[in-house]
């Protein structure tokens, strides 16, 4: 037995630091992937909930000859004047509560969405804070102004013509879009959490200015469906449109002269 014991061993302090210093390398190498697939998972959940909200759409044209679903700024919900769903972040009374999205009163999406997970983009944070509140976040989404807008129309997007309408097309129905837009018209876009409001997610279609910044929380990019019911994922150019910054963003109001991101984002907005 003294024999046996003596020809045992353990690991010399050499032997440990290597193994320390493999298990070091392995980690280097496998956590950037990790995160990577992380990442690329919560971006093809956004994906799906994109597909879910144009899909809903679809099916309210279909449902509805034509016409597309109601989008504005309403502000307190009204169930007089129903849109895709309702709900401004800028107002706490009015964030607290699901049913601006979920119950068919407000809501013309909640007879074919059913729970909020579909309007939370994975990225988004938890929370988002009004006043002196904090809330928990229930939409990371809105939809393009331009399709389907209700009510008075917002004129820091675009000037007014003589006639009180704006002087770019506001789609109503599904076949001006087709017609009108070949190319395809974009629906929702993820909006920065700091910068969505209403349901609808504003552009000024004459200046460099953002009304509301699209979201850059997927690898610097936002994902964006289309009237076509097809999904993409596109990375932004320009700094200032992944910075977002603003002092005030519900002035809607940023300047940002010579900005690629938003002349694509116009080309897929509306036409003159």
């Amino acid at each position: 037995m003294k024999a046996r014991t003596q020809n045992r061993r353990g690991f010399t302090l050499i032997e440990v630091l290597v193994v320390i210093a493999i298990i070091a390398v392995l980690a280097a190498l496998l956590l950037p992937a990790l995160a990577r697939a992380k990442r690329n998972a919560r971006r093809v959940q956004c994906i799906g909930n994109h597909k879910q909200l144009a899909t809903a759409w679809l099916l309210y044209v279909t449902d509805n000859s034509d016409w597309v679903p109601g989008n504005g700024g309403n502000n307190p919900p009204s169930t007089a004047l129903r849109l895709w769903v309702q709900g401004s972040f800028v107002d706490p009374n009015v964030n607290t509560t699901e049913q601006y999205i979920l119950s068919p009163s407000y809501a013309q999406f909640a007879a074919y969405i059913k729970t909020i997970r579909v309007y939370v983009c994975p990225t988004d944070r938890d929370s988002i804070r009004i006043g002196a509140v904090t809330h928990s976040t229930k939409r990371s989404y809105s939809l393009n102004a331009y399709v389907g807008w209700k009510g008075t129309w917002d004129n820091r997007m675009t000037p007014l013509s003589a006639g009180g309408l704006p002087l770019y097309r506001v789609f109503s129905k599904h076949s001006e879009m087709s017609t009108a837009m070949p190319r395809g018209t974009f629906l929702f876009t993820d909006v920065n959490s700091n910068s969505i409001c209403g349901p609808a997610f504003g552009m000024n279609m004459d200046r460099d200015m953002f009304f509301n910044f699209p979201g850059s929380t997927h690898e610097r990019g936002a994902v964006i469906s289309f009237s076509d019911s097809h999904v993409e994922w596109h990375r932004w150019t320009d700094a200032r449109t992944i910075k977002a910054y603003s002092a005030n963003y519900h002035n809607h109001a940023e300047s940002s002269p010579g900005n690629l991101d938003l002349a694509w984002l116009r080309d897929r907005t509306t036409v003159r």
